[in-house]
C-alpha cells in the first residue's frame, strides 16, 4: 500500500567480537581432540609390556613398580626436579632484572632489545651446538680464554665431568630461556600506569617500596603465567640435554625425556619408555592447578 515503508532485517551471522571466543574454543578443541587421544593411548601403552617389533600384554602398573626400583630412573627424577626447580628460578629474576633494565629509557633500547632477546630467538640446534663447541675441553673457545689469561693451566672437561655437565646444561638452559621472562614481563611493566608511581612518589617510597608495592603485584599475573609454562617447558626438556650430553657421563645429566627416549628407542623398551615420560603427568597436573588457581586470585 501507499505510504508503508518496507523493512528488512539484516541477519549478522559473524561479529568480530567473537573472533577470541571462537579461537579459544578451537584451541581447546584441538586440545582435547588430539593432546587427549595421545595422552590416553601413552596411559594404555605403560601399562603393558610392549616392546618395538613385539607384542604386548596387559601388566597393569608393572612398568611403574619397577622404575621405582631403577637407579637410573631415580637419578633422572633427582635431577629432572633440580633442573627444573633452579632453572626457572634463575630465568625467573634474571628475566626480571632484564625487563626493568629495558623499560628504562636508555639510548640504543631498540637494538640492546634485539640482542638480548637473541638467544630465544636462534633456533635450538644451532645454539646449543655452539655452546657444546665452546665448552669443549679440547678447541673450546672458553677453555683457549682462560688458558691465555692464566687463570687454569690446563682445559677443564665442562661436559665430560659429571657435576660440571649439569651445571653445564642447567646454564645453556637459563641462556636460552631467560628472554622469554624478559620479554613477557617487559611487556607487564609497560602496561602499569605512570599514576601508581607518581603516588609513590608523593607518599615518599623508595625504589624497593615500589618494586615491592607496586610493580610485583602489578606483574604477578603475568610472572605466574610464565612460570607455569617455563616449568613444564623444562620439565619436557630434550633439545638442550640430548645435543649437549646425550644423558651423560656415566647418566648424570638424563632427565625423564632423555631417559625416556633411550629406553624406548634404543633399547626398544617401548611401554617401559612411554612410562617414564608419563610419570611426570601428575606432578605437572597439580603445578598447573596451584598456579592457575593462584592466577585467578590474582
Amino acid at each position: 500500500m501507499k505510504g508503508i515503508k518496507t523493512s528488512s532485517v539484516k541477519v549478522r551471522f559473524f561479529s568480530w567480537e567473537y573472533l577470541p571466543l571462537i579461537i579459544l574454543l578451537l584451541t581447546t578443541l584441538y586440545l582435547l581432540v588430539f593432546q587427549g587421544i595421545t595422552t590416553i593411548w601413552s596411559l594404555g601403552v605403560s601399562t603393558t609390556n610392549k616392546t618395538i617389533g613385539g607384542n604386548s600384554k596387559f601388566i597393569g602398573l608393572g612398568n611403574y613398580i619397577r622404575l621405582l626400583g631403577n637407579g637410573s630412573y631415580r637419578g633422572a627424577m633427582w635431577f629432572t626436579a633440580i633442573y627444573a626447580f633452579l632453572t626457572v628460578a634463575i630465568k625467573l629474576v634474571l628475566g626480571f632484572v632484564m625487563a626493568i633494565a629495558l623499560n628504562k629509557p636508555i639510548r640504543g633500547r631498540a637494538v640492546i632489545r634485539a640482542l638480548m632477546f637473541l638467544p630465544w630467538a636462534l633456533p635450538t640446534l644451532t645454539s646449543v651446538l655452539s655452546w657444546r663447541w665452546m665448552l669443549g675441553d679440547v678447541g673450546g673457545i672458553i677453555n683457549h680464554l682462560l688458558m691465555i689469561s692464566n687463570i687454569i693451566d690446563s682445559p677443564i672437561g665442562w661436559l665430560g665431568d659429571p657435576n660440571l655437565a649439569r651445571w653445564s646444561v642447567m646454564m645453556v638452559n637459563v641462556w636460552r630461556g631467560t628472554p622469554f621472562f624478559g620479554i613477557s614481563i617487559l611487556a607487564a611493566l609497560q602496561a602499569i600506569p605512570n599514576e601508581l608511581y607518581e603516588v609513590g612518589d608523593i607518599e615518599g617510597a623508595n625504589s624497593f617500596q615500589k618494586f615491592r608495592f607496586i610493580t610485583l603485584p602489578q606483574t604477578m599475573g603475568v610472572v605466574l603465567l610464565v612460570t607455569l609454562i617455563s616449568t613444564i617447558w623444562t620439565l619436557g626438556d630434550f633439545s638442550v640435554i640430548w645435543l649437549m650430553t646425550r644423558g651423560g657421563p656415566a647418566n648424570s645429566t638424563h632427565v625423564f625425556s632423555t631417559l625416556s627416549y633411550i629406553t624406548a628407542f634404543q633399547n626398544l623398551q617401548l611401554a617401559r619408555g612411554v612410562a617414564i615420560s608419563m610419570s611426570i603427568l601428575p606432578f605437572s597436573i597439580i603445578l598447573l592447578v596451584v598456579i592457575m588457581k593462584q592466577i585467578f586470585k590474582k
